[in-house]
């Protein structure tokens, strides 16, 4: 007997009402404001979003409608689990605190005060922020950090999820070196608006979830993506000053596989381009 409910078309509208709720709040309105998670992408995307202030024009499958969401609900899971938290029980689940006994250790009974001062205080001050803004005057940037932890230092992280193949390419055996630099530029963006909140940043982390097997992994990124991704958005303003950026591999698309998941692939047309560098053995 065939199925007498369509529950994909039911989960499929449901994503689409869901996306349209959170473009209204985010974006509707800033449309002339560069996004923040768009930091490493393809250029002439932001140029289409941002400058001509174009709306979505192709949409995702459903299929990737449904992988994306997947991402929305880890993320949800996350931060409502971080909100839950108290200052104390924040506390139990804050290792960084730990390693106030770790330097400069001192059987002197006034360091050993001062030590167990720092954690007292650190206690009392430890907050957890979820899904903030930032904005960025000077680089027109704005957008929605996920997590930051705040105590006696300020830490930052983003939550990623991922499928099994690119996370054996990023951390199996035999992982490729990773040519991305979106992921570190998007942190570093978050950093330098998180930096001008809170008057200081001590770290920055990124957090994947292996959509297929829900094994995680945290990876450290260094401090200089911040003033990395300074010196991107300051390029991307001076380069879109000067008109539509032409499609080249490595800025628009800045990976092959881009412009097939691409919202404005119709308006920009890159089947010529594509074409060429499959001629020249450079697109695969």
């Amino acid at each position: 007997m065939k199925s007498p409910f369509d529950l994909d078309k039911m989960y499929i509208d449901f994503i689409d009402k869901k996306n349209d709720e959170n473009y209204q709040e985010r974006y509707v309105g800033n449309e002339g404001w560069y996004k923040a998670s768009s930091a490493g992408f393809c250029s002439r995307k932001m140029y289409y979003e941002t400058i001509m202030k174009l709306k979505p024009v192709d949409q995702p499958n459903n299929s990737s409608k449904m992988k994306m969401r997947l991402g929305t609900i880890f993320h949800d899971e996350i931060q409502g689990a971080l909100k839950s938290l108290n200052s104390s029980e924040l506390y139990i689940y804050n290792k960084s605190i730990d390693n106030v006994y770790i330097d400069n250790v001192s059987i002197d009974n006034v360091s050993i005060n001062n030590k167990e001062k720092t954690i007292t205080d650190s206690k009392k001050e430890m907050k957890v922020h979820v899904e903030g803004n930032i904005q960025i005057d000077d680089l027109n940037v704005r957008g929605h950090y996920d997590i930051v932890f705040e105590g006696s230092k300020v830490y930052l992280y983003d939550l990623k999820t991922i499928g099994s193949y690119p996370w054996r390419l990023k951390f199996g055996r035999d992982k490729k070196p990773d040519n991305s630099r979106a992921y570190p530029l998007q942190l570093g963006t978050y950093a330098i608006g998180i930096e001008e909140m809170f008057g200081r940043i001590d770290g920055m982390y990124l957090y994947y979830y292996n959509k297929d097997t829900s094994v995680t992994k945290t990876i450290e990124v260094p401090m200089i993506e911040k003033s990395k991704a300074y010196m991107y958005w300051d390029k991307i303003n001076e380069e879109h000053a000067k008109g539509l950026p032409k499609l080249e591999l490595g800025q628009s698309p800045e990976q092959q596989w881009a412009c097939g998941y691409c919202p404005f692939k119709s308006v920009c047309k890159p089947d010529d381009y594509i074409k060429e560098q499959k001629s020249k053995g450079v697109w695969f």
